[in-house]
């Protein structure tokens, strides 16, 4: 789903009315009808009581007349609180308080009085936001806090139109006091904030509808983000081809495990496994190799070991070797940071010309040589969780959490690599397109070995074929889809990273039967 800013979206609405004859007032009204569409399918039982549409001066507060008449027109009794003087509306916006007069709305106005709207907020069970809208720059302050206040205040249940008051389409975070909806409704196209962890803890349920904007309006405006949902994903889940194998299936080499950390090893091998891997191998110490053989369809490759049971640097030679058998390397999880080892991992990512995911260990073994990420003979997937990222940025983590939209992007350009930022609302870049963030998974994957199974999810991917960018995407969006699958079937937490591996197959199986995708997929 593609993600527009504010001023995005006044050129795409510009666009179709004034290059394509759309009607703004068409516009409004279809609006408004699918607003109303929404609570009526998700909020209907709150119609039976007292409903009040606090509207704005702008086209918003037009959108919020609109809906009051419709919401009149099938039985309810809506209530509209104008929050400025009638004669400051102009254009749409006075055309629906005309139109929304002569159906018979109540309408009171408050222009900066804060009674009328806590006697209209009284007894409420339903609150339609119209207030702001997208344009809003900075943090409200003065009346209009008071009256997002009041809102949140309330016990009625809040629907938002197009962005929750407070928020802005032009920013990730809100910079002040903004309304908490329990459903928002945005118009046309999705907007960033709406899905950030910033912003969407005050939108709830987010509803994308469309309102009769033509699609080439908005056809060489490029959006500020991608959010990774199900739409998004479907495409790159097809059939396999009659005549695939095992080898045609993506040749997977996993470098993972030592001593004491060999599950994590296992985890990796069992997320490519799931994830429809044809064969796939782990380059392990040889101490430690078996700790696999609860999974038989994993091959293994045993390598010297230090003392201490991790990967020497006697076995870079073996790698290098067998490296040419694989069409993707997937290294880090388990690997431990002895600098023996630590060195090797260097030395793997700078020479081998495959396509590589690094996680967890392997990353570490960059904590402080910043530089030597830049170098490297083939594509690169780092897979980071913030304190990972901040060890590799120089950066604490909670600098890197308030600064990702930028830095992401900004290493991923500097490395010359696909970065996946792992956590709630896992954030994709490879430097030059618009980032991605996903919307699958939640607080139910954090726990053990999550990240060691999206290891052999986006390694499986960089085999079969896909971009970096891709793989990772396609790869968050999988495992946090999977873990939201197995966490609905268990019931509660306490999942574990090899049920969610588990139920991969489940996720690709159900979007390969909705239909063929279009995209280039992996394999």
């Amino acid at each position: 789903m593609n993600l527009y800013s504010a001023s995005a979206m006044r050129d795409i609405d510009r666009r179709a009315i004034e290059g394509l004859g759309v009607p703004s007032l068409a516009l409004m009204e279809n609006a408004a009808k699918a607003v109303v569409s929404v609570i009526l399918s998700k909020a209907k039982e709150r119609l039976e009581g007292k409903n009040v549409i606090i509207c704005g001066k702008g086209n918003n507060g037009g959108d919020g007349l609109a809906i009051a008449r419709l919401l009149l027109e099938r039985g309810a009794r809506p209530v509209v609180c104008l929050l400025s003087r009638e004669a400051e509306l102009s254009g749409d916006a006075a055309a629906q308080l005309g139109l929304a007069r002569r159906a018979g709305v109540p309408i009171q106005e408050a222009h900066g009085s804060m009674e009328p709207v806590k006697v209209a907020l009284e007894g409420a069970r339903l609150v339609v936001d119209a207030i702001l809208g997208t344009g809003t720059r900075g943090a409200v302050t003065g009346f209009l806090a008071e009256v997002i206040e009041a809102v949140n205040g309330s016990s009625a249940f809040v629907v938002a139109v197009d962005i929750p008051s407070g928020l802005s389409g032009e920013s990730l975070a809100p910079t002040g006091p903004a309304v908490r909806a329990d459903i928002t409704v945005t118009l046309g196209f999705g907007k960033p904030v709406l899905f950030t962890p910033e912003g969407a803890p005050f939108c709830g349920d987010v509803v994308v509808k469309e309102i009769g904007i033509p699609e080439i309006a908005s056809r060489d405006i490029a959006p500020a983000a991608i959010a990774l949902d199900e739409q998004w994903a479907h495409p790159f889940f097809v059939p396999r081809s009659p005549t695939a194998h095992k080898g045609s299936c993506g040749r997977v080499l996993l470098v993972a495990g030592s001593a004491g950390k060999a599950g994590a090893a296992a985890l990796a091998a069992r997320g490519a496994l799931r994830a429809g891997a044809g064969l796939v191998t782990v380059a392990i110490p040889e101490p430690a190799q078996g700790a696999l053989s609860p999974l038989p369809e994993t091959m293994t490759l045993p390598l010297p070991a230090t003392q201490e049971g991790t990967l020497s640097m006697d076995a870079l030679v073996p790698l290098l070797d067998f490296a040419s058998q694989a069409e993707a390397v997937g290294i880090g999880p388990g690997l431990g940071s002895l600098p023996e080892t630590a060195a090797l991992i260097r030395e793997l990512y700078a020479r081998l010309p495959f396509p590589m995911a690094v996680d967890a260990d392997a990353l570490n073994a960059f904590a402080g040589n910043e530089e030597a990420l830049c170098r490297h003979a083939g594509a690169r997937l780092l897979t980071p969780h913030p304190g990972e990222m901040g060890r590799l940025a120089g950066l604490g983590a909670a600098e890197v959490l308030a600064s990702r939209y930028a830095l992401v992007p900004d290493k991923a350009a500097l490395w010359n690599s696909v970065i996946l930022l792992k956590g709630f609302r896992t954030l994709v870049s490879d430097g030059r397109e618009p980032w991605r963030i996903n919307l699958s998974g939640g607080p139910h994957l954090a726990g053990p070995g999550m990240g060691d199974v999206l290891t052999g999810i986006v390694t499986t991917l960089l085999a079969r074929g896909m971009s970096p960018l891709d793989a990772a995407s396609l790869g968050a969006w999988w495992h946090g889809s999977a873990g939201d699958e197995a966490f609905a079937r268990l019931g509660g937490y306490g999942l574990l990273a090899s049920e969610v591996a588990d139920a991969l197959p489940v996720i690709e199986g159900r979007l390969r039967t909705r239909g063929m995708g279009t995209r280039d997929k992996p394999g």
